[in-house]
């Protein structure tokens, strides 16, 4: 995502996270864009839960790792 950001706006990639998500969607398809954000978002959820909270599972956390090996090869920038 930091070199699509960094081709189109040198610098850009020095920005927040959510100012990245919110950009993303202006340098990429839409549907690129929502993708990333939703497996973002999924990745969070997963990383931060509290000890009350049920964790992802092994199958969750596979397909949000295929999903991110998609997301990586349609933002590959050469």
């Amino acid at each position: 995502m930091d070199r699509v950001l960094d081709t189109a706006v040198p610098g850009l990639a020095h920005a927040t996270m959510r100012a990245k998500m919110l950009c993303l969607r202006c340098y990429t398809p839409g549907e690129t864009a929502r993708r990333t954000r939703t497996v973002w978002s999924h990745l969070c959820l997963g990383c931060h839960y509290h000890q009350y909270e049920i964790g992802p599972t092994y199958e969750q956390v596979r397909a949000w790792r295929a999903e991110v090996g998609e997301l990586v090869q349609t933002l590959d920038v050469p």
